[in-house]
């Protein structure tokens, strides 16, 4: 459960002269859709199942999180940090992914349609038959981890 509200979350943007810290904390199920978190250190943080649509988070830091079935459709992650994040079915169609880096991550069943990934370092995550990559992407480049299906 969630341990912080979608009102907690505005209350902290408006107030925060600096990028939000919330490292390691719960907000599972949450609706932040079109919230600008840029620049926000998500790094541990359970994120699983929450709606960050159409969210800035330009050179946010999701490092290990948990973003499993999270909703990413048209996020903006341009240079963000999601080293070892956890994406399992987590829906990044259309999302900005420019220079962001998804070492080690795990993208089995994610859906990258439609992204754009243009200097996106993908080396050696996990996928399987069920992640959907965009248009042209070419897998051969990267070293990905093929997970059992």
């Amino acid at each position: 459960m969630a341990e912080l509200t979608r009102q907690d979350i505005l209350k902290l943007v408006a107030a925060s002269r600096h990028p939000l810290c919330l490292r390691g904390v719960d907000l599972s199920g949450l609706n932040l859709a079109y919230l600008d978190l840029s620049h926000a250190d998500f790094s541990y943080a359970n994120l699983e199942q929450v709606n960050l649509a159409y969210a800035p988070l330009h050179e946010a830091a999701l490092f290990s999180a948990v973003l499993t079935s999270a909703n990413l459709t048209g996020v903006v992650l341009r240079r963000a940090d999601l080293i070892g994040a956890d994406l399992a079915r987590a829906n990044l169609s259309q999302a900005d992914l420019n220079q962001a880096a998804f070492c080690g991550a795990n993208l089995v069943g994610a859906n990258l349609t439609g992204s754009n990934y243009e200097g996106a370092d993908f080396d050696g995550v996990q996928a399987n038959a069920t992640t959907i990559w965009p248009d042209g992407f070419n897998r051969e480049r990267y070293l990905l981890t093929m997970a059992n299906d």
